[in-house]
C-alpha cells in the first residue's frame, strides 16, 4: 500500500468515525430527552392523579393515571433507558477508539479491525424489547 493510499484510507476512517460520533451524540441526546420526558410524565401525573382523585375530581384523577400508565408502557417498551446508556457507551467506545488513532497508539491494520468491531457490537448489542414467542 502506498503513502497515498495510506493516508487517504486513514483520512477515510476518521471522517467515518467523526459520522459516526455524531450519529450516537444524536441518539444519545434523544433516548436520554424520551427517557427523561417519559420519567417527569409519569411522575408529575401519578402525584396529579392521587391529589384529584383526594381533591374529588375522580375524572381528572383518572385521565392522569391513564396518562402515567401510558408513559411508563411506552418508556418500558421502547427501552429509553437502557439505549441512552447504550449509546453513551458507544459514544465513549468511539472515543476512545478516535484518541487512539490521532495518538498513533494503534496499526492501521488493527484500527480497521477494531472499527470494525465497534460497528458489529452496536448492530449486535443494540437494546430491543424482547417479543413474545407463541
Amino acid at each position: 500500500m502506498s503513502v497515498s493510499d495510506t493516508s487517504e484510507a486513514y483520512s477515510t476512517l476518521l471522517a467515518d468515525l467523526a459520522s459516526q460520533l455524531a450519529f450516537q451524540k444524536r441518539w444519545r441526546i434523544l433516548s436520554m430527552s424520551a427517557y427523561v420526558l417519559t420519567t417527569v410524565g409519569t411522575l408529575i401525573c401519578s402525584a396529579g392523579a392521587t391529589y384529584f382523585a383526594a381533591s374529588g375530581a375522580s375524572k381528572v384523577a383518572a385521565i392522569l393515571a391513564g396518562i402515567a400508565t401510558v408513559l411508563v408502557g411506552t418508556e418500558k417498551s421502547l427501552l429509553f433507558r437502557e439505549k441512552w446508556k447504550f449509546h453513551l457507551l458507544m459514544y465513549t467506545k468511539l472515543n476512545v477508539f478516535r484518541t487512539k488513532l490521532l495518538l498513533g497508539r494503534i496499526a492501521q491494520d488493527q484500527a480497521s479491525d477494531e472499527y470494525g468491531t465497534l460497528m458489529m457490537m452496536y448492530a449486535s448489542e443494540l437494546p430491543m424489547a424482547a417479543r413474545e414467542q407463541a
